[in-house]
This record gives C-alpha cells, structure tokens and sequence, in this order.
C-alpha cells in the first residue's frame, strides 16, 4: 500500500507544481515567477555535478529556516569534517544558504528529480529543517542509504491528522530517518505516534533560541539618546514590534500606569513604521506629548517616543524598566518573546503568541513574562513590577533564566547527529 500510495504522489507530483506556478502567475505575486526559467534546471535536480560530494545536505524551506540553521550549518558540517550544501525552496532561501556555503534551490518532490540528485551529490547525511516532510526525497535518501535528520522539528495537531491517515506512506518515506530531533514535548510526542518514528524521537529544543544575540549598534545610538535628554535616571516602559489595534491599549495602559509612576516613559517601535501616524492620531486624541526619533530633537516635557527606525528595538528593550511585546493582542501571533530577556527585561504580553508558544509558556512558568490582555490589566502590571522593588528584581532574574534554560539546542543537536554517523 505504502508503495502505491508513493507512485500516485509522485505521478502527482509535476501536476502539483504545474498548478502552483500557474497559481502564482495569476496572483498579485506574480513577479516570484520571472526567475522561472534560470531556476528550472535547479528544480529538476540538474547540474548536481557542481555541488560538493559528500556533502552535510541540509534543506531548509525559506529564508527563516536558513536563518534558523545559520549556527548549526557550518558547526556540524565542521565536526563532521565535511562539506556544507545548503538547499532552500525559494530564492531568498537560497541567497541566505549562500552566506554559509554551496546553496543552490532544492529538486522539486518527485521520485526521479530527488533520486538523480541524491545519487550524484551522494550526501554524507540529509538534515531537514522545522517541517520539511517529502515522501520522495526521503524515500530516494533511504534507497541511497543516506541516514536522514529533522532538526528543530514542530508537528501541529492537523498535520499529525492527516499523516496517520497516510500512514503506509509516511512509514516508507521514514524508513531512512535515523533521528527527529523536535523543538518541544509535545511536538516530540507527536512525531512520536507516526509510523516508523517511535523510537527515533527525542526533545533538543529551539535552534532559533540560540541565534538570539546583541544589537550593539542599536544600544550606541539609544545611549546617546538618553544622555542628550531629560529621561535619564527616568524609568522607560518599551512596547516592541507593536500593530495599530494593539498601540490604544498600551497608550491607555501608560497613561493609567502614570499615575502611580508620574516619571514613566513611553517608549512606541511599531512592527510597521509607515503606520506610525494612527499611533499619532491615538496620541493626539488622549493629549499625550510626543515626538518621533526621526525629529533629532532632546525631548523636553516629551514623555513617548515614536521609533520610526530599524535596528533601535534591542537598544530600548536594554534601557526599559519593562517591556511589552506586540502581536499578541491581535490575531498576529506574536513577535519575539524572548528579546527583553537577553537584557533581564520582564516581559509583557498579550494571550495570543501562539507563534512563540514554548517561549511564551517558558516565560510565564518562570514568572519572568506576564500575560494582559486588557489596558486595566497591563497597566496593573506595569504599575506593580516599577512600585514593588522586590517584585522588579524577581522578575529580571526569573526571565534571564528562562532565556537561559531554552539555550543549548545546536549543541545538543550536533552531539546526536555525530554521535549516529
């Protein structure tokens, strides 16, 4: 059944992509398609012969996925004393893969693509990143005899779903994987009920924890900020990565939480930058003076700041009392958790971060990050962490630790993988 079901995918297979590019050409995205036909050849498995052989192959969907593999890449392929091949699905995938090594974009799912690629390149391993799940690579992997790897592997409920209902094709396609190395528990415990990888799971955690880092450049500029200004020795209270259905509660919450902070500064990075004048007009309405970082001017009697620059987040977060961070009080999902703790920042957020929830879960266990989900309750909170020093000090430890305690993934991941090969 297994192998029946393979061939039907792989006779599907080209249809499939056929009817994505066509999709796409009659989409508003139409521009991804111009590169088409200088990238066919790469999506058909061909030119392998200028990829290095015996390579360390790892296959990373997109430009995030790189990213998130930025550590672990030349680490691994440098302890296994092997070359670096790094394939994406999309060009952007691809240029970032260029900065680590050989990159170049993956052959497309079908059985014939994969197999000549696979047995020209004759990879040492083949590590697949998050959710890269290809029955026709994987089974070509496994007829070649290359021992396969998914690193910061995640599995949501539904797709658990739909591969049991596959189940004699997931069982082939697994037949090479030698370990699921997966970011959580329960994503751990899900690859753990799909045929053929019972016994292959383990928890390594988040690479993308340990990609966390400092902006020192950021810290510089914000420094000379403050000691141009009348906010030194004031506490500032930074709201991150903020969208506009979010920014009225944050503006309500300070001007609650003034009250019992008279001194606290308000600190506004919009995740979007061009909206910043529905933030204004917010603003205006409430008469809360403001100015915005790009008016180079020392704010007197001026208690926001509007960040309408990149690369300044990390060096408010470094100078912040408190900070909230935005897209979780809407339908966004959330943005980085995890940034204020590399500053010992408690962290404020709203109930949806289901983009970052081990993070966020981490946080709260540790009482090093707080959900509000109300203008009431963050200036409630905001109120209690700067009036309470004991609270304060509590929280800055507890959230560097959990920061810490996610830390580790590449090396554990690394430790396994050589210690299968």
């Amino acid at each position: 059944m297994g192998y029946l079901l393979l061939l039907t995918y792989s006779l599907l297979a080209p249809a499939i992509a056929a009817l994505y590019a066509v999709f796409f050409l009659l989409s508003p995205r139409r521009s991804l398609m111009k590169a088409l036909a200088g990238e066919l050849g790469e999506r058909l498995g061909l030119g392998a012969e200028s990829c290095p052989r015996g390579a360390v192959w790892i296959h990373a969907a997109s430009m995030g996925e790189v990213k998130a593999v930025a550590r672990l890449a030349p680490e691994l392929a440098a302890a296994l004393k092997a070359p670096l091949l790094i394939t994406s699905s999309t060009a952007s995938g691809r240029a970032e893969g260029a900065k680590l090594g050989v990159a170049r974009l993956a052959p497309l799912d079908f059985y014939p693509a994969a197999a000549n690629f696979i047995n020209t390149v004759k990879p040492r391993a083949l590590v697949l990143v998050e959710t890269e799940i290809w029955p026709a690579t994987l089974f070509a992997a496994a007829r070649a005899g290359v021992p396969v790897f998914m690193v910061n592997a995640r599995l949501s409920g539904g797709t658990l779903g739909l591969y049991k209902t596959i189940s004699p094709l997931t069982r082939l396609a697994f037949s090479g994987v030698r370990r699921v190395l997966a970011q959580t528990a329960a994503d751990a415990g899900r690859f753990r009920q799909l045929a053929g990888l019972a016994d292959k799971v383990e928890e390594t955690g988040n690479l993308k924890h340990d990609m966390l880092g400092v902006c020192a450049s950021g810290q510089d500029k914000v420094r000379e900020f403050l000691d141009a200004s009348d906010w030194s020795g004031c506490p500032v209270f930074t709201a991150g990565s903020t969208h506009p259905g979010e920014e009225p509660v944050i503006i309500d919450a300070w001007l609650e939480a003034r009250k019992k902070v008279p001194v606290l500064k308000l600190v506004m990075v919009p995740r979007h930058p061009e909206r910043l004048a529905e933030t204004e007009r917010v603003l205006k309405a409430r008469s809360a003076p403001f100015m915005r970082w790009s008016d180079h001017l020392v704010p007197e009697a001026t208690d926001c700041l509007l960040v309408d620059a990149m690369g300044l987040l990390q060096g408010f977060y470094a100078v912040s009392s408190v900070c909230f961070v935005g897209g979780t009080l809407d339908a966004t999902g959330g943005h980085n958790l995890l940034e204020p703790a590399l500053f010992s920042k408690p962290a404020l957020f709203g109930p949806n971060y289901r983009n970052a929830r081990h993070a966020g879960d981490t946080l709260i266990k540790a009482e090093g990050g707080f959900v509000v989900e109300t203008a009431p309750a963050l200036a409630e909170k905001l109120s209690t962490l700067l009036t309470d020093t004991a609270a304060m000090a509590a929280a800055k430890k507890n959230a560097a630790q959990a920061l810490t305690s996610l830390r580790g993934a590449t090396a554990k991941t690394i430790s396994t993988i050589t210690s299968l090969l």
